[in-house]
Parts: C-alpha cells; sequence; structure tokens
C-alpha cells in the first residue's frame, strides 16, 4: 500500500516511474538483506533524476530510486501504555492548494517546523490545525480521538495525509462495532476528548496522555482495544501470529 501511495504520488508529480510493486518490493529485499537488519525501518525515495535544477522540465529526465534501510527502534512499552505529551504548535498545517498532503513528499519544512516547537515545550508530538483553524493532523501522524463512543478523525480534505495506518485503523474499529466519523473538527472537540492517540506506520497507534494542559484519562479502553487489533493484524500478515510481539 505504501508503493501504490508513492507510485501515485509520482505520477501527480509528472514522474514516470517503471517496474510497477513488484520491482519496488525486490528492491526492498535486496536492501534489507544487503544491510543484514532484523529491525529495519526503510525508505523508498524518488526525485525527478539526473540533470539540472530547472523546474519547467518536468518530465525531461529518468527518476532516480533511492531505497535505504536504517536501524528501528519503537517507541517504548511505557509510552505505549502511558501515553506521551503534544501541544498545539504556532505553525499551521499547509493550505491544501498550495502543498496537496495526498501527494506524499518530502517536503515537510511544515512538519519540522511544528515538531522543533513541540520539543522546545518538553512535549513527543504537535497536533496542527489548518487554516481555517480545523484539527488536521499531528508533525508526524495522523490523529483519532474518542467521544461520547465515537471515533473521530479529520478528514481528508482538511488537509492531511492518507496514512497507511490511518485507513487500517478505520478499518478495524469498524470490524470491532466502533463508530467512526471523518469530519471537519475544532480544537475544542479534541481538548474535551475522552481517548487522543496519533497512528503511523513506525509508532503503530501512540496514545497522548496530555495536550497542552489538558490531561486524558489513563483507562483509554478504546485505544487499548485498537492496539491489540493492530498488533494481531500485522502479525497475521507477516505470519507471526504465534510468535511475540515484533
Amino acid at each position: 500500500e505504501h508503493i501504490r501511495r508513492l507510485s501515485k504520488s509520482a505520477r501527480r508529480l509528472s514522474m514516470r516511474v517503471t517496474g510497477g510493486v513488484s520491482a519496488f518490493v525486490k528492491g526492498v529485499a535486496q536492501t534489507l538483506a544487503a544491510n543484514r537488519l532484523t529491525e529495519a525501518r526503510v525508505r523508498i525515495v524518488v526525485t525527478r533524476g539526473v540533470g539540472m535544477p530547472d523546474l519547467t522540465d518536468v518530465a525531461g529526465t529518468r527518476p532516480t530510486v533511492l531505497i535505504y534501510a536504517t536501524p528501528y527502534t519503537p517507541p517504548s512499552e511505557k509510552a505505549y501504555r502511558d501515553g506521551v505529551r503534544a501541544v498545539i504548535p504556532q505553525t499551521i498545517r499547509n493550505e491544501r492548494r498550495a502543498l496537496d498532503p495526498a501527494i506524499k513528499s518530502i517536503n515537510l519544512l511544515n512538519n519540522f517546523l511544528a515538531i522543533q516547537e513541540a520539543r522546545r515545550a518538553g512535549a513527543r508530538e504537535a497536533i496542527l490545525l489548518n487554516p481555517r483553524g480545523m484539527v488536521a493532523e499531528a508533525a508526524l501522524a495522523n490523529v483519532f480521538f474518542v467521544r461520547r463512543g465515537v471515533l473521530c478523525t479529520p478528514a481528508l480534505h482538511t488537509g492531511v495525509l492518507a496514512g497507511i495506518t490511518r485507513g487500517l485503523v478505520i478499518d478495524l474499529a469498524r470490524r470491532l462495532g466502533i463508530p467512526v466519523q471523518e469530519g471537519l473538527f475544532r480544537l475544542p472537540a479534541l481538548v474535551r476528548a475522552e481517548e487522543v492517540f496519533v497512528t503511523g506506520s513506525t509508532i503503530e497507534i501512540l496514545p497522548i496522555a496530555a495536550l497542552g494542559t489538558r490531561r486524558y484519562p489513563r483507562s483509554r479502553p478504546y485505544t487499548r482495544a485498537l492496539q491489540e487489533a493492530y498488533r494481531i493484524t500485522v502479525k497475521d500478515e507477516l505470519g507471526l501470529a504465534d510468535s511475540p510481539r515484533q
């Protein structure tokens, strides 16, 4: 799913990537073997290729594909159990018409500025608002919250990335019988929530313990149910259903 999203983004940028999903899968396998990593974070980057930095020549080069793997260390079990702190930064999410979040790119300056604000405030995450004051996404993840038994998350047209983990969490919630609402939400809705968590491929489902001065209850029944369902699903996908958590 990540590779399909990457290919779609490349097409939006007039980059012709050949080989299809199978070529990327083969490249990832070769990279993991070469690095001899058992726990790895894999990143695939496609550039416009070799040539002068000429923005007018959008389709005149052959794209370059870079695949690299680095050692991966997940968040601690304490973070998954107790949650992490987040803040609302002064930095806002880019206007969708200026930088479409549907294009998965490495233009992350906006996210970098937001996470720098979070770090200065002693928090791990920053939850950004869009230019209209609606809750958008975290600097490094998608955002979910629970209100009155409903799992809420900003709709894609709010200006958020269609995260692969986001989509899986929505699917898992529906399988568990949890109502899901994708919509437009202002900050008070997030502040008054009973549970808040963020999602991403490298963090899975990570609870937010506090947003600024607002502290959320520690019970988190919906978050815990989804964490367990997510891990079971990943193990099943990888054929690790009977092994310890990977």
